[in-house]
């Protein structure tokens, strides 16, 4: 006896065709306005920020001009940051170029010894 093959898929009425509806991306995802980004506040200070308020307390609180990695990172933790030692050297090292935003900081290599504040007559 011979049976007469079946189909697997379920038959789709035509209710359940779905179709999308035209221009789907010109618009936002969520209801109400656009939402702007670029003019926002941040939750909390970036790591630059961090980085730049840290040697203005070491030196307030130890008297020193120059402050190794270890030093602003110990002191980042302390006001609760969370970004990483490695995050932090690398905000150092970019901050060793000329400032483009707020904070207006830059700092420079002493030695062997870290960084320190270069003078605000520096180009």
């Amino acid at each position: 006896m011979l049976r007469e093959p079946f189909e697997i898929r379920p038959r789709l009425g035509e209710a359940d065709v779905e179709m999308m509806p035209p221009d789907t991306n010109r618009g936002p995802t969520v209801a109400g306005g656009w939402v702007r980004l670029a003019g926002r506040k941040l939750a909390q200070g970036s790591c630059r920020d961090e980085v730049a308020a840290a040697p203005s307390a070491l030196s307030a609180r130890d008297g020193r001009s120059v402050f190794t990695v270890r030093d602003v990172d110990d002191e980042t933790v302390v006001a609760g940051t969370p970004y990483a030692e490695t995050t932090v050297f690398k905000t150092m090292q970019r901050m060793k170029g000329a400032p483009k935003r707020p904070p207006i900081i830059q700092l420079e290599r002493a030695g062997g010894e870290g960084f320190r504040i270069a003078s605000p007559d520096l180009p």
